[in-house]
């Protein structure tokens, strides 16, 4: 089975508004009443290996996927390259995405009882913001991969782990040695009451596991957390399969049944 297709926005300036971006949408063999947004990271694309494997986890257990090509990639489709990226517009590519499931459920094949937010990275971050703020209690859960916590906490990171890391940074994402600073998960945390479930790669040295255990740490309840060993930053060292499912099944376990009109 292949995704749908479907191009929103019509503008090739990435910092737009109405910034051309696509949309693949996997449909289920009938309508279903859940459907996961999954959001890659920074200079990613919908079906990188490490997105299908969540896109797949999601549709062994009969959800409807929505994942974005989000702006500002040298990977996807959509408007712009790598050097045009902000966090912010990140951002806001994940909300048009929502806003789009939620206007076009029916076609969807979704009836709009329960969506739950998935990312990666930098998708990580906006969807946790998202879930915080826009989409409060409106959202049935969080499964968060290797988790972008702020903008200081990754630009630390690559100062330690990373030799030339600031120089690469400042040549292949001008704006972000101003831009991401500005962005803190940690503002938001304790909105966070929903259901969560991370996962964070042992050998990651993005969103090293000493930043996404503080993330942890600091959820207002304890999550479903997930420290791969063999893994980067991408979900390397193995297909996590049933890790995977089992974080889906416990967090749907967990949620609490959201009322139909909370998402319209």
């Amino acid at each position: 089975m292949t995704p749908d297709v479907i191009t929103i926005g019509a503008s090739d300036d990435p910092d737009d508004a109405d910034a051309r971006m696509s949309l693949e949408l996997w449909r289920t063999e009938v309508p279903s009443g859940r459907l996961a947004v999954t959001a890659h990271g920074r200079n990613g694309a919908a079906q990188a290996p490490h997105m299908q494997k969540l896109i797949d986890a999601y549709r062994a257990r009969g959800y409807v996927i929505v994942s974005p090509n989000c702006c500002a990639s040298a990977w996807n489709d959509s408007a712009g390259v790598e050097g045009d990226f902000l966090l912010e517009n990140h951002v806001r590519d994940v909300r048009r995405t929502i806003d789009w499931v939620v206007a076009n459920a029916s076609a969807a094949g979704w009836n709009g009882t329960h969506l739950a937010l998935c990312g990666h990275s930098m998708g990580a971050y906006a969807a946790a913001r998202l879930a915080a703020n826009e989409y409060a209690g409106r959202i049935a859960h969080l499964l968060l991969v290797s988790p972008f916590t702020s903008g200081v906490r990754q630009i630390e990171a690559r100062e330690k782990y990373h030799p030339d890391g600031i120089a690469n940074l400042r040549r292949d994402v001008p704006r972000a040695l101003d831009e991401w600073p500005r962005h803190d998960v940690f503002q938001v945390i304790d909105r966070l009451t929903l259901p969560v479930a991370v996962f964070a790669g042992g050998k990651d040295i993005v969103a090293p596991p000493e930043n996404v255990e503080e993330f942890v740490a600091r959820l207002p309840s304890p999550p479903l957390y997930r420290l791969l060993p063999e893994a980067s930053h991408c979900l390397e060292g193995g297909d996590y399969r049933i890790e995977l499912l089992d974080a889906i099944d416990r967090l749907d376990a967990a949620v609490i049944p959201l009322a139909s009109e909370a998402l319209s």
